[in-house]
């Protein structure tokens, strides 16, 4: 289980100290902090620090994305979303985090996706001129297939990313694609993948518990645990209750346990 780690969305009414301990206790991994949950809370960075002394997890932060596009027409929205991104950036570097998972844009209005992807560009530009400097790797993630999004496979990354295709790392979020081939597809053609986001879908709501949804994860588990890449476990409960934190965390173990007694 040491691969796992856990969005902090799915603890969101937790202290710090809670979280550290829960995650520890359960023999997972290590954490993906939202920047923006960090900030909502007003939790303390020394103390992260200190607990992150404690308790020997692996960070991986989040940037900030919620309400912000960083292909946005509007100058002073994209300029925002650029400055927040490089914020979540410093924010990790004083955590000691691994990485910053980042947001790409989307479409302003669904007619715009050349201009969008040129705009895009130019942020991501920025972003790996301030990843060089804070010595901050990056990981793109791969978009859900909405009506504004359109970086939503490996394709159009490599046509907003260009030149930088190479520069950055990819965050494959399993729930964002249309079927467990199509990720499993990308992790065959692409060696840049840095982790995997898992939750499962409904249709087009996104990001369920892994035992409820359209994709059968105790035959996609071992398919993704092949490729020994992080695994986060992603989800949002607002309500204050663990019951989906836990539920997912048995889910894992007893299928994860199944797979070592094949592989033995």
């Amino acid at each position: 289980m040491k691969q796992i780690l856990i969005s902090s969305t799915l603890l969101w009414n937790l202290s710090l100290r809670d979280m550290f301990r829960q995650v520890y206790e359960l023999g997972l991994g290590g954490l993906e902090m939202w920047a923006q949950h960090f900030y909502c809370q007003q939790y303390d960075e020394g103390e992260y620090r200190r607990l992150s002394q404690k308790y020997p997890l692996h960070t991986v932060v989040h940037s900030c994305s919620w309400d912000l596009n960083l292909s946005s027409m509007n100058q002073a929205v994209r300029q925002a979303s650029v400055e927040e991104v490089i914020a979540s950036m410093e924010f990790a570097k004083r955590v000691e985090a691994r990485e910053v998972t980042v947001h790409p844009g989307h479409m302003t209005m669904p007619c715009w996706r050349r201009e969008s992807a040129l705009l895009m560009h130019e942020s991501l530009q920025k972003i790996a001129d301030a990843s060089y400097r804070l010595n901050m790797p990056v990981s793109l993630e791969i978009m859900e297939k909405t009506k504004k999004e359109f970086v939503t496979d490996i394709e159009s990354m490599k046509e907003v990313t260009g030149d930088l295709f190479s520069f950055f790392t990819y965050t494959l979020d399993i729930a964002h694609c249309e079927s467990p081939d199509e990720g499993l597809d990308i992790l065959r053609r692409v060696d840049t993948v840095s982790k995997l986001h898992i939750s499962n879908r409904i249709g087009g709501l996104y990001h369920t518990p892994l035992y409820d949804g359209d994709f059968d994860f105790t035959e996609l588990l071992p398919a993704l645990r092949s490729y020994h890449l992080p695994m986060v476990l992603e989800g949002y409960d607002p309500q204050g209750g663990l019951d989906v934190f836990y539920r997912n965390v048995e889910f894992l173990q007893e299928h994860l346990m199944q797979l070592q007694c094949r592989i033995s």
